[in-house]
């Protein structure tokens, strides 16, 4: 090897030596572009999951609380179990049912599918206000 040559294979690695911390700077940019990208990346996953599965199961879990706390003995509950049941007494821990003719049953108020007593109410209701607004309706043609 010559002199010549040797001096440029020493500058180049003296060039290269100089040019490391900028290609440390830039691949940390690039890492720190990927941790940002995937911290989006599981906040958005976070977010879907919040409003496809745990703001809909919290809302069910009330309505069945609110169903639960607003049902009065007489009347007509289903229990999970398929059972149709007629509320006589409730008190905190259990609802004393009547499952037939004098046949009394306590169960736990989470085995409360719906109050079928509510829901006919409901649906009465709707009926009468859908009545209302045709005969509105029918006034004002």
């Amino acid at each position: 090897m010559t002199r010549a040559t040797k001096f440029q294979s020493a500058l180049m690695a003296a060039a290269a030596l100089l040019a490391l911390p900028g290609l440390a700077s830039a691949q940390t940019a690039s890492a720190n572009g990927q941790l940002i990208q995937m911290v989006l990346m599981f906040g958005m996953i976070g977010v879907v999951m919040w409003f496809f599965m745990i703001r809909p199961q919290r809302r069910r879990a009330r309505e069945q609380r609110e169903m639960i706390e607003g049902s009065q003995p007489g009347d007509s509950l289903m229990l999970n179990s398929g059972f149709r049941v007629k509320l006589k007494h409730k008190d905190e821990r259990y609802f004393r049912v009547e499952m037939g003719e004098s046949v009394l049953v306590e169960v736990d108020p989470a085995a409360v599918t719906m109050n079928i007593t509510a829901q006919e109410k409901r649906a009465e209701e709707a009926i009468e206000k859908a009545e209302s607004k045709k005969a509105a309706r029918g006034k004002n043609n």
